[in-house]
């Protein structure tokens, strides 16, 4: 009981000394209702497919919550059966092939997000890397894949004050008092946590492990031919830093040209460098071994350009969303140039994921998918945009 006594005390003082700059912080966005014919959308029946896909996994994790649940938006706020109702609506015209803008006026509102200083919305992209593993430990596999580690404590900060809600604090039990969780130089080079059987897999290329790290999922290719998907467990607590900001402090890489294939490239040609500077992100991710994926936070299985990462404390799991940016340019693999005019990304997604970098209502992290071009997609997404709600309408009913 002694330690838990101390540890409520740590968070009570770290509450009253951050309570006022969180709710300034949650205050500086609002949403707005808008007109549908206004509605920047363009979903053609090359996508419905996977927007279908998409609605019918939320529907079965919709129909896991409790009848008597709500989403809360700010000041808005609807209940669980009434969004499971219009879901349903929107998939049955969907697959009647009835006009898709039509469904979504009848059953949803459309609400934009905007800010306060009229920021736009950051969006950036993530996908499912590949890394060659080992089930064992050889000179070739040397790098390990942590599952959590049983005395990760993590304290949930809404159960002492709703104004956190979605806030973790992280860290272990020592002499009865919470203090940080191991950094990323601790637990990979000094090997704190070595030799407690935690490891549930090791890869050839650390580089790999760290931009799955970064990515919340990956698929394992082993040597017998199995492919295993790493997940999203728990995370060391500490903050993310990025490191394609240190090399371009240190003028390494030029801001402009700062990509995840640019931070890979040099930091293969720069070996002596690389511990020092992946160590510069102290924060640190444990995963669980799947044989199915890639799954979300809310354990709804991805899908490609419909499923995005989001604060969850801003816009709650499982929420409609219309995305509105500019697609970024196309890569040559060939040539690793930018040569493709961007074109408007206009089309609904699903929030199914969140992200240690992804705070606050203007940063938003879309899912491309697997493999190769998907992680091309990624590594040069960085675009302004809107982004809207979609609001169920009290006329539904089940």
């Amino acid at each position: 009981m002694l330690q838990y006594r101390k540890i409520s005390i740590i968070i009570i003082f770290i509450l009253l000394f951050n309570s006022c700059k969180t709710v300034q912080e949650k205050d500086k966005y609002y949403f707005k209702k808008e007109d549908w014919d206004d509605a920047p959308i363009n979903e053609g029946d090359n996508k419905k497919e996977t927007l279908i896909t998409s609605l019918e996994k939320n529907i079965q994790w919709l129909t896991k919550k409790s009848n008597s649940s709500y989403f809360q938006l700010k000041d808005i706020k609807f209940s669980t059966e009434s969004y499971l109702c219009s879901s349903k609506k929107l998939l049955e015209s969907l697959k009647n092939n009835e006009n898709i803008l039509l469904s979504l006026k009848n059953n949803f509102d459309l609400y934009k997000v905007y800010s306060d200083d009229n920021q736009d919305i950051l969006y950036t992209g993530y996908y499912i890397p590949v890394a060659e593993a080992s089930e064992k430990h050889s000179k070739i596999y040397q790098t390990p894949v942590y599952k959590t580690p049983p005395d990760l404590v993590s304290v949930y900060l809404q159960d002492f004050n709703p104004i956190y809600k979605g806030k973790v604090l992280r860290g272990r039990v020592q002499k009865n008092q919470l203090i940080p969780y191991w950094t990323r130089e601790e637990i990979v080079d000094k090997e704190v946590l070595s030799r407690k059987n935690l490891e549930i897999a090791w890869v050839k290329n650390k580089v790999d492990l760290f931009f799955i790290e970064i990515q919340g999922s990956g698929l394992l290719t082993f040597e017998n031919g199995k492919k295993k998907y790493i997940h999203y467990s728990s995370q060391n607590g500490r903050d993310y830093s990025p490191i394609g900001a240190l090399l371009f402090k240190e003028g390494h890489l030029e801001k402009s040209k700062i990509t995840m294939q640019s931070i890979r490239e040099w930091l293969e040609k720069n070996p002596n460098e690389k511990s020092r500077v992946l160590n510069y992100n102290k924060s640190f991710v444990f995963f669980s071994l799947e044989n199915d994926g890639p799954y979300g936070n809310i354990n709804v299985k991805l899908t490609e350009e419909r499923s995005i990462a989001a604060d969850q404390s801003i816009y709650p799991a499982g929420t409609l969303t219309l995305l509105d940016f500019k697609m970024p340019p196309s890569l040559k693999t060939e040539t690793n140039l930018q040569d493709l005019q961007p074109e408007q990304f206009r089309q609904l997604a699903f929030v199914q994921d969140t992200g240690g970098a992804i705070k606050g209502a203007q940063r938003i992290d879309v899912f491309w998918g697997e493999g190769n071009h998907a992680g091309e997609i990624a590594g040069v997404t960085q675009q302004n945009g809107n982004i809207f709600i979609l609001v169920p309408k009290n006329v539904c009913n089940p």
